[in-house]
């Protein structure tokens, strides 16, 4: 194998493949990634068993061929060669990769592409087509709501409900529910599966850095256990998570007995400045509604905090608690200027939507003050 490759474009791929490699595997190989010489084309590959990212970049082939070499390792020196000499990369009979740039020159060990695991061709029987700015958007919209939880694992990655209807992406994590609403998809089948968080975090970085344009599309390719996003030059793999996601339309509240609208930002700076004084266990902001004033509290043993908002609320006093993270992390990730707050009562959940935009809701469970 013999390839000459500008850094530039070498560091975009390795860019692309490196964020997925595990820090934690037990398996040496998987610290690894998969370079294949093809014809004008450099392959890279990285795997964790769990998901697969494959790119391609441009690059001039003198000889094909394949390596695996250590991601650190590698990226590392090619981060400090020359930005203004070629690269060129090489494969001798021993499996020591040698990078030349310039005088400078390196050589690692590399293990033969046949240790190293096999990518899953998905099945590209049941697609669907995507702007990938909105799919983004409903991603980076929902899923801090998903559970972090090893031992939850079936909340441990986002639902996608596709309907004759209607498109859903759905996260939660038991305390808190987020849910994004995109028109039917024109021709597509309806599915439901779950797929997990960190594929969709990877994708989403990804689409940052590709930097599509207007009419770019994204293509989602659904088989029983897997699902495969393609696009430009890129594909990533994952296998599904099996399970039942909870009915979360059981708890998305359907009656608005006691509801107020408030500025976003306004609400959420001062939820976070009530985080400050909330006690590092068991954090409560306690809202309290009465003549068009909401006011936002907070106490731990050393601290205490008050603030007043101006709300349109003139029924009866009303008081309920919550975690604050859980009201800032919605906050933060709405771009309307008013957020909607209604409740059924104080001991259920509230539902929070963004005034003039009816593709997010998110539920929050209250706690007890």
């Amino acid at each position: 194998m013999k390839i000459n490759i500008t850094k530039s474009t070498l560091l975009e791929g390795i860019q692309v493949v490196s964020a997925g490699v595990s820090s934690r595997t037990t398996l040496p190989i998987l610290h690894n990634f998969l370079i294949e010489a093809q014809k004008g084309k450099l392959k890279l590959v990285r795997t964790d068993m769990e998901m697969a990212t494959v790119h391609f970049v441009n690059a001039e082939v003198e000889e094909k061929g394949s390596i695996t070499v250590p991601m650190k390792e590698f990226s590392d020196i090619i981060k400090n060669l020359p930005d203004d000499k070629e690269i060129t990369l090489s494969l001798d009979e021993n499996n020591k990769f040698h990078i030349k740039s310039g005088k400078s020159k390196f050589w690692v060990i590399g293990t033969p592409k046949s240790e190293y695991p096999a990518i899953p061709e998905v099945e590209q029987a049941n697609t669907v087509d995507l702007d990938p700015l909105e799919l983004q958007k409903m991603i980076e919209k929902t899923a801090f709501s998903a559970s972090t939880q090893e031992t939850r694992y079936i909340l441990n990655g986002l639902l996608w409900n596709n309907t004759p209807e209607k498109f859903e992406i759905v996260a939660t994590d038991g305390g808190r529910l987020a849910i994004a609403t995109h028109a039917a998809l024109p021709g597509s089948t309806a599915f439901k599966i779950i797929i997990p968080t960190k594929i969709l975090n990877e994708v989403c970085r990804y689409i940052t850095l590709a930097k599509p344009g207007k009419d770019s599309k994204i293509s989602v390719h659904v088989s029983s256990n897997q699902v495969s996003f393609m696009m430009n030059e890129t594909t990533f793999i994952s296998r599904l998570i099996e399970g039942n996601f909870p009915n979360y339309n059981q708890v998305i509240p359907t009656k608005k007995n006691i509801s107020f609208d408030v500025f976003s930002k306004e609400l959420l700076a001062s939820t976070r400045r009530s985080a400050l004084c909330s006690g590092e266990f068991g954090s409560v902001v306690k809202y309290k509604l009465d003549n068009n004033i909401l006011t936002v509290t907070s106490n731990s043993q050393n601290m205490e905090f008050t603030d007043e908002l101006p709300v349109e609320y003139t029924a009866e006093t009303f008081d309920t608690a919550f975690n604050p993270q859980y009201i800032i992390d919605v906050l933060k990730n709405i771009s309307t200027d008013k957020v909607s707050f209604s409740f059924v009562n104080a001991s259920q959940p509230v539902l929070i939507e963004p005034v003039g935009n009816e593709n997010f809701k998110y539920v929050i469970m209250p706690v007890r003050a």
